[in-house]
């Protein structure tokens, strides 16, 4: 006990049992996460691998990503995987998988705007949105109405329905609310982009040139108006679009001194004294919705509309107004102006947003019930979920979604 070097190299014994022991710790904590990582890695791999099951047609159609499976199909196909994949790596194998959908439903309406603005921010980078341009093609299909019960109460703006208001009665509203047209048309606005992805998807009166078939000709009046029978929506939106036309161009009469005086003169005529008033204000209005008749009918032939009238654009006279004289659509060669698909843009920009996506829904399972399977509901689609896992002896959560 007394010899010295004896005693040193029990010291280094000591030491070099504790660094050895330390080293086996640093190897199994390293090992541990390596495993913990390659598990990790695989798990979002069988995730991604969930994921690339979507729906072709609907992608294809709509440009939306979602798949219809439930927590138990994922549960199991993700097992599947890892079974696959960690053959040889039992120590890296995850246990107690659970998958939920909980806020991934592509029916819910966030989902659905976020997933069409992506769709719209990839299609104007890859300038999609002015190829293969759709023209008017002159053929109507007969009158579609809406009756199957069944489908009507599975539409997601169904709960919205009593509460809407039509169309034409939302026109003053609208009217009232324009202010500044760059803002309707602004690119970078997520309203706009919505707004244009429904003129690019689905089709109008004046347009019918999706390539799929649909149950509506005129869907986009059915998002304005919601009614269930295609000429019921086509003739409530024409007469929100007479009644917004006439608004302005009864501005423009009282702004123009030659036709307020005309106005003027022929009421003194009609009411002499202070009624010739009243009634200027009704030849007024009078000429200004006869105006906007023929501005609906020059819209209804693709020809553009000014939505600020000027001399050279205004068609009707007065005489003919008083007469009470149809001369059929007036066309005044004007080129300058908006087209229909534009006064479209302007109503729908005003459109309470909760109602537009619910009817575009409504509009998107239809068409899919007649052309993929007539049990699709977009509740059971979903754009992602949530996997809880435990790994490692400790739980650890992945979000997947497109």
């Amino acid at each position: 006990m007394r010899n010295k070097k004896g005693s040193a190299s029990v010291f280094l014994v000591f030491i070099l049992t504790a660094m050895v022991a330390l080293t086996a710790v640093f190897i199994y904590a390293a090992k541990r996460a390596a495993v913990i990582s390659y598990g990790d890695g695989i798990l979002n791999l069988a995730c991604r691998s969930a994921l690339s099951e979507f729906n072709l047609e609907l992608k294809d159609r709509y440009g939306l990503f979602a798949f219809e499976k439930t927590g138990e199909e994922v549960e199991a196909q993700i097992k599947e995987d890892l079974d696959y994949a960690l053959q040889d790596r039992q120590e890296a194998h995850a246990s107690r998988i659970n998958v939920s959908f909980g806020q991934f439903s592509l029916a819910d309406p966030e989902n659905m705007k976020q997933q069409i603005l992506d769709y719209m921010k990839f299609a104007i980078a890859e300038e999609l949105l002015n190829r293969g341009k759709r023209e008017e093609s002159g053929e109507k299909k007969e009158d579609r109405t809406l009756r199957n019960r069944r489908i009507i109460d599975s539409l997601p703006s169904k709960p919205l329905r009593e509460s809407s208001p039509g169309f034409a009665e939302r026109i003053a509203e609208i009217r009232d609310q324009f202010k500044n047209m760059d803002q309707i048309f602004d690119q970078s606005k997520d309203t706009y982009l919505l707004d244009r992805y429904i003129t690019l998807k689905f089709k109008n009166a004046l347009n019918d040139q999706v390539d799929q078939a649909t149950f509506f000709e005129n869907e986009v009046e059915y998002i304005l108006q919601g009614e269930y029978s295609n000429k019921k929506n086509q003739a409530e939106v024409r007469r929100g679009l007479v009644l917004f036309r006439s608004s302005f161009n009864a501005a423009y009469l009282y702004l123009d001194e030659e036709k307020r005086a005309q106005t003027l003169a022929a009421a003194e005529l009609m009411t002499p004294g202070p009624p010739a008033v009243l009634t200027q204000a009704i030849l007024i209005g009078t000429w200004a919705l006869a105006e906007a008749e023929n501005d609906a009918r020059l819209l209804e032939k693709g020809k553009p509309v000014m939505l600020l009238k000027n001399k050279a654009s205004w068609a009707t006279d007065l005489d003919s107004v008083l007469k009470n004289l149809d001369q059929g659509c007036i066309d005044t060669g004007s080129k300058k102006g908006l087209s229909y698909e534009d006064y479209l843009m302007i109503f729908l920009h005003f459109e309470s947003e909760p109602l537009k996506i619910a009817r575009m829904m409504d509009l998107m399972q239809i068409n899919m019930k007649g052309t993929f399977s007539k049990d699709f509901l977009l509740k059971n689609y979903h754009c992602g979920f949530r996997l809880k896992a435990e790994l490692g002896g400790g739980e650890r959560g992945y979000d997947a979604r497109y």
